[in-house]
């Protein structure tokens, strides 16, 4: 089995920079042009390529230029999974912010982030993808839980 740790966590979210569309699904849409912002709601689905977002509610924030600055997911529970990754990944929360400026994903909200048998716990999971550095920690006297599978020889 080959095996990315938290470092998949760039491919699945560096994505949103690709130039591949982002399909996004959802029972309602708003955009506020002032605000620099759309909001989707109801059974949210935004497809790049192999990797997708399923939340109730997504938010993507954009500057004057009309790029992408962040999204906030969130959702019972939020979903983030990147098929293309190897094995693949999912990222649950509460909610998921990404900051596209800052490199940063916050996971909150009780997150979980699995890679085919390996999952770490924690009520708040933060990776910065510039620093490569994860940062995980639980709140009132929680435990941050972390399972490591040992590599299988085939």
């Amino acid at each position: 089995m080959k095996r990315w740790p938290l470092l998949a966590v760039l491919l699945a979210l560096a994505a949103a920079a690709s130039a591949q569309p982002i399909n996004i699904e959802a029972g309602h849409f708003e955009m506020l042009l002032a605000e620099h912002k759309a909001m989707y709601t109801g059974g949210v689905v935004a497809v790049q390529g192999e990797r997708e977002i399923r939340a109730d509610n997504l938010t993507v924030y954009f500057n004057e230029d009309n790029d992408v600055v962040s999204m906030m997911a969130e959702g019972d529970p939020a979903t983030l999974s990147d098929q293309a990754a190897e094995p693949p990944i999912t990222v649950t929360g509460a909610a998921l912010d990404y900051h596209f400026d800052e490199e940063r994903v916050r996971v909150s909200g009780g997150g979980t982030l699995v890679q085919g048998e390996d999952r770490l716990t924690a009520e708040i999971i933060i990776y910065d993808l510039e620093a490569e550095r994860a940062e995980a920690f639980s709140n009132a006297g929680g435990r941050v839980q972390l399972t490591l599978e040992p590599n299988s020889q085939k």
